[in-house]
């Protein structure tokens, strides 16, 4: 008898404890087309709609983020589907600001961008601006664009297959 409440109020309390860390991890993001995470509450008229083209292949997904012009992170977009070799995304609700995208194509489905060992990357990555990399990532400040109205961004994978 003993045993059996003990074990009810573990059950109890590891279930207390799933939801309680599952809402600890959403609660400060809005999921919104199962897809797309803002990190803010601050919204706007504003939509934002990128192509991302010359990819190498379809296979896998694009990642991308969204920041303000502070590096903070204001929308992540996970699992972007590939058609015929471009992805387009349309991000609703911005504010007028100044934005910079980056984001890599996950080709193998791990949820991260593969690197060599010096910390190149091997998968197909991108930034506003499409500014090459010279010795490193380009500079944030380089990839920065102005959104004042409903705005376009033609975005063109990068691979750098040393």
């Amino acid at each position: 008898m003993r045993n059996r409440n003990f074990m009810y109020y573990a059950r109890k309390k590891f279930i207390l404890i799933l939801f309680s860390t599952n809402f600890y991890f959403v609660s400060g993001q809005e999921i919104k087309d199962y897809n797309i995470l803002y990190f803010t509450d601050e919204r706007g008229p504003f939509s934002l709609e990128i192509e991302v083209g010359k990819l190498e292949n379809d296979l896998g997904f694009l990642m991308l983020g969204l920041f303000d012009e502070n590096k903070n992170k204001v929308i992540a977009v996970k699992n972007i589907p590939i058609v015929d070799l471009k992805s387009i995304i349309k991000i609703d609700s911005l504010k007028s600001g100044n934005y910079a995208v980056r984001f890599w194509h996950d080709s193998n489905k791990n949820g991260k961008l593969d690197t060599n060992f010096l910390g190149i990357p091997k998968e197909e990555f991108g930034n506003s601006n499409n500014i090459q990399p010279k010795f490193g990532p380009p500079k944030f400040e380089e990839m920065i664009f102005e959104i004042k109205n409903d705005f376009y961004l033609k975005m063109i994978a990068q691979s750098l297959n040393l």
